[in-house]
């Protein structure tokens, strides 16, 4: 993470200079990210932009409270830009705290055969649906609720869209959608991540993103029938009986206004597996 960080506080520090202390939105693009990063020595000049958590943030963004948002391409230019922004808090949500009455052991499960091979956001989105907890936490359990089931994909949309009383100057901006669900006109948009010790906190723009993008296309399109849009974030931690899973699911009041997420469930399913014991 030291060159990272090293060009991530290059960059705060050439919005600082350019734009003084004062400025209340320091926009860059990624040539100059690039450029920067050839200084530090930092191979992946995209991965500089990418911060999915509060420990994400930079020395100096968290001295001067910055958080970073994309910005997308504008019309007739080349290069993306993005924006630093203060508060911090602006772009990232606490996990909710899950009670003991909603954490769920699942016994003597068979393991699937490639349930342990890799910790892929990809294979922990399979393991949840392979194992019913999807299921089991959007649908009350319903052994009859089927799905339809879209899988990640990477898409791009001018969004216009904003973070509380700030207006984004967007473009079309890139963004990933890790699975996706569509079923009795309503579709929910999944985001998963391996457990990290004190990760408490993530992006919102990883849930907003894929959100406003369906939200966008149920009004251009109403013949698809969507009726409504919710966000699942996945985490997944294994341990030496299985895997932990918790499941948090959020809607946006407001779809042009990222901060607007707002909290509805949670849970925590202990998947243990045939011939393993928690104690």
């Amino acid at each position: 993470m030291g060159k990272k960080r090293d060009t991530q506080d290059a960059i705060v520090q050439l919005c600082l200079e350019r734009d003084g202390p004062d400025c209340p939105m320091y926009i860059f693009t990624n040539e100059e990210v690039k450029e920067i990063s050839s200084k530090t020595g930092f191979a992946n000049h995209n991965d500089a932009t990418h911060i999915d958590s509060r420990e994400g943030l930079s020395p100096l963004m968290k001295e001067h409270d910055l958080c970073l948002f994309h910005l997308g391409t504008l019309k007739g230019e080349k290069s993306t830009r993005h924006c630093l922004l203060s508060p911090s808090d602006l772009a990232f949500h606490d996990f909710e705290d899950i009670i003991d009455e909603d954490i769920k052991d699942m016994d003597d499960l068979k393991p699937g055969p490639l349930d342990e091979t890799n910790t892929s956001e990809a294979n922990i989105l399979s393991l949840v649906y392979n194992h019913g907890i999807l299921r089991r936490f959007l649908y009350g359990g319903d052994l009859q609720a089927t799905p339809q089931i879209y899988m990640a994909h990477r898409s791009e949309k001018d969004t216009e869209h904003r973070v509380g009383d700030i207006s984004l100057p967007t473009g079309r901006i890139q963004f990933e959608v890790d699975m996706t669900f569509a079923y009795d006109g309503k579709v929910t948009v999944f985001e998963g991540k391996n457990w990290k010790r004190n990760r408490d906190n993530f992006a919102i723009y990883q849930l907003y993103m894929p959100y406003r993008h369906y939200e966008i296309m149920s009004r251009e399109s109403p013949e698809l029938g969507i009726e409504e849009i919710n966000c699942c974030y996945l985490l997944r931690r294994k341990t030496s009986w299985g895997s932990e899973i918790h499941a948090y699911l959020y809607e946006f009041d407001d779809p042009e206004d990222l901060t607007s997420i707002r909290y509805i469930k949670n849970a925590q399913y202990n998947l243990i597996y045939r011939g393993r014991s928690k104690e």
